[in-house]
């Protein structure tokens, strides 16, 4: 079974972002400031507890982003530990939720070590890892590692065919004869391209297996879904999942309505249902919660998503089957 049967079902499914950690909020920040740590760089303590609460709550999905070096003047650190080894030992921590990469910049990892530890992280999963890949948008990271920060798109199209090759157990030439990169994955791991990656529209509805995006209020989403089916229908494919993230400020007054922050919004529960439901409607498959910006703590607001807005969507969804 493919990993994205996990979040692609017949209803809206639902994921977090790491780091499960406020410390974009003013609380955050004070706290982080005791700790000695600057801002964008999170607690990692404990970096289990979030996710198997998570995934005891109901949640379909766990997503990591990549960031190889910390840039102060971008205040982010994403979840600090590299993806590939976070996610094994998650792995080793859950037993049902998705496990996925948000962004991988793919032009910065080596194509051979990207498919031996993209399809271990496969196997010792039990296939749950999705692979989120990008072309990065941080200028600072390609000349650190010698590399072309304009060449990125061909890079990033050559990289994909490199790790499917290699996935498939076709060989290497190397000095003495053909070698491979164990293990194998000849059915493949789902592929999702995070943003554009300085691709077209055409070649990534082709290519991948989903589009992980901000689509925007709902009717813009709309507009920007409906260009994806028609991508997809133009290649011949069926229809493949579009993704999203939100940061969200979950307000204890279950009414408030929608205010924006960056990346998402301040908002009640009910406000929120309604929102989530709109974008579904448009297409949306999965969405994915950034609580960076949370003025609550990160507990109480995933308890609260799992006791009054995942509910909606998965009690409809049995409603509608036993019609």
């Amino acid at each position: 079974m493919s990993a994205l049967n996990l979040i692609y079902k017949d209803r809206i499914t639902f994921g977090i972002e790491l780091p499960l950690d406020r410390d974009w909020s003013e609380a955050g920040q004070r706290r982080a400031r005791i700790e000695g740590r600057p801002f964008g760089v999170p607690d990692t303590s404990n970096p289990a507890k979030g996710v198997k609460l998570a995934e005891n709550l109901g949640f379909d999905a766990v997503w990591l982003r990549d960031a190889p070096v910390h840039d102060p003047s971008l205040g982010d650190a994403g979840q600090v530990f590299d993806p590939f080894p976070y996610l094994g030992f998650l792995a080793g921590h859950t037993r049902r939720i998705a496990l996925g990469t948000a962004d991988i910049v793919l032009p910065l990892r080596d194509p051979i070590l990207l498919a031996k530890m993209t399809a271990s992280l496969h196997h010792l999963s039990g296939g749950r890892f999705i692979l989120g890949i990008a072309s990065g948008d941080r200028p600072v990271e390609y000349p650190l590692m010698g590399l072309d920060y304009e060449a990125r798109g061909a890079a990033l199209r050559d990289r994909v065919d490199q790790i499917r090759t290699l996935w498939s157990g076709d060989a290497l030439q190397g000095p003495k004869g053909p070698v491979t990169v164990r293990p194998y994955v000849p059915e493949g791991i789902p592929v999702v391209m995070a943003g554009m990656g300085q691709q077209s529209l055409q070649w990534i509805a082709r290519t991948v297996d989903g589009w992980f995006t901000y689509p925007g209020p709902p009717d813009q989403a709309e507009r920007r879904l409906s260009m994806w089916r028609q991508a997809r229908n133009d290649a011949g494919l069926p229809s493949a999942p579009v993704l999203t993230a939100m940061h969200l400020d979950l307000d204890p007054d279950p009414d408030a309505p929608f205010r924006p922050i960056q990346f998402g919004g301040r908002i009640g529960r009910n406000a929120l249902t309604n929102h989530v439901r709109s974008l579904h409607a448009a297409g949306v498959a999965h969405i994915a919660f950034n609580l960076r910006q949370s003025q609550r703590e990160i507990e109480d607001v995933l308890a609260e998503l799992a006791e009054h807005v995942i509910p909606e969507f998965t009690e409809q969804n049995k409603k509608e089957t036993t019609l």
